[in-house]
Order: structure tokens, then sequence, then C-alpha cells
């Protein structure tokens, strides 16, 4: 948030500002200070914008996001997001005010040369809200089972850290040991995605893995245990 002050006090002059954070990082699943984010935001007059692809479902007592999560902050001017995600369908939105849906509806490139969801992909998601509404415990679960994860992989010696979200890294540094240690748990029916330079610096490839409010214990014992296994060979 120091570093993000001192941009704004770089630009303090410029007419329009806008800064634009992540809710839920998507590689270590660390969290964004929505307050102080907004705090900035209105000390330097720039627009807020905040993209919950990762917490939708996941941050919040019943899931409905870091708004939620941080009930007092107040909310950003342009709150972004996934339904393709922990919702399970496909598509996107923005929660915005009139004036601002109206410029984007006449100036964004993406939304202008986007075809409409299919029936089908918001039947879907509409019913994936409605499980979430009526069942806000899943949100709870998915952090409950990544608590959990975490704990049993560093019982097992794997580095591994707990973030409050459903992603919990596994840093291995090197990235070739990371995409065998990867396709090698795949044989073994566990999708422990790689992730390597340059969508982390060289030196942080890891394995991201994201849990599921589903899971049950056994399941992620036992997948703690083969990562062990198959990271020491």
């Amino acid at each position: 948030m120091d570093d993000l002050k001192r941009k704004l006090a770089e630009c303090k002059n410029a007419r329009n500002k806008l800064i634009v954070s992540d809710a839920v990082f998507s590689m270590d699943g660390d969290i964004l200070n929505l307050p102080d984010f907004l705090e900035a935001a209105k000390e330097f007059g720039a627009l807020s914008m905040v993209d919950e692809a990762h917490s939708t479902g996941v941050c919040g007592r019943t899931g409905h996001g870091v708004c939620e999560l941080f009930e007092s902050a107040g909310k950003p001017d342009i709150l972004m997001g996934t339904l393709s995600k922990a919702l399970g369908a496909e598509g996107g939105f923005a929660c915005v005010n009139s004036f601002i849906a109206d410029y984007l509806r006449n100036h964004s490139r993406a939304f202008i040369f986007s075809t409409s969801p299919t029936p089908a992909d918001a039947a879907a998601a509409d019913a994936a809200l409605s499980v979430l509404e009526a069942e806000p415990e899943r949100a709870s679960n998915v952090k409950l089972r990544a608590e959990f994860f975490a704990k049993e992989l560093q019982r097992q010696g794997v580095e591994a850290k707990y973030s409050g979200t459903a992603i919990v890294p596994i840093v291995l540094g090197d990235e070739r040991l990371a995409m065998s240690v990867s396709e090698e748990l795949l044989n073994q029916y566990i999708y422990a995605p790689a992730i390597r330079y340059p969508t982390v610096a060289r030196g942080e490839a890891r394995l991201r893995i994201s849990v599921m409010a589903t899971h049950t214990e056994a399941e992620l014992s036992r997948a703690a245990a083969l990562i062990k296994k198959t990271i020491s060979g």
C-alpha cells in the first residue's frame, strides 16, 4: 500500500486516475487490504477497481467476496469478477453505477465485440448463485479444507501456507521439478498444476492447488502424502 500511495502521489495532478487490484492474488492466495486500498483511492481522487475472480464464493462469511470480508470498508467503484471459477459457469460481471455501465457498454472493446452468454451458461451461473445463497456453509468449508490441507502438507514436511482462501501454493523453485512433479501427480489422479516463469518470477516455480469445499479430509491427506513422496523422488 505504501508503494501504491507513492505512485499515486507521482501522478496526483493527472485528471483521471484508476487503481486496479485482485481481491485474492492467484499465485499465493493473499488477500487485498481493501480498507487501505479504498482509502488510497479516496485520498488521491482515483477510481478503484477490484477483480473478485478468486474471492467470489470463498471470501466473507457467506462467500459474497472481499467486500463482505471487510464489511465496514465500503465498496470499490468497479467490482468485477468471473462466473467460471467457484461458480463453475462461464462469463463475468461488473458491478458499477449507471454512468460507468453506460460507458462500458459504449467504449469497452471486450464488451462490444463479445457475444451474449448462451441461455445454458446464464442458467448455470444463476443456479450456482442460488446454491451459494442457500448453502453459505460452502464458503466456510472451502477455507476449513484449505487450512487442513496446508497443515497436512506441513506435517509431511512440505512447505506450504494457508492464505485464508482456497489457494494453497507449494513453491518448489526449480521449473523442471515443478513440471515433473505435476505430471506425476496427474498420473495418480491429483491435479496440481505447475506454475512457472513468466507467470511467476524465475526461481519461484510452484504447484498451485485449489481446494474445494467438497474435498474430504481423507482425500486431502492422501494428496499431501503423495505430494511429499513425489517431490522427494
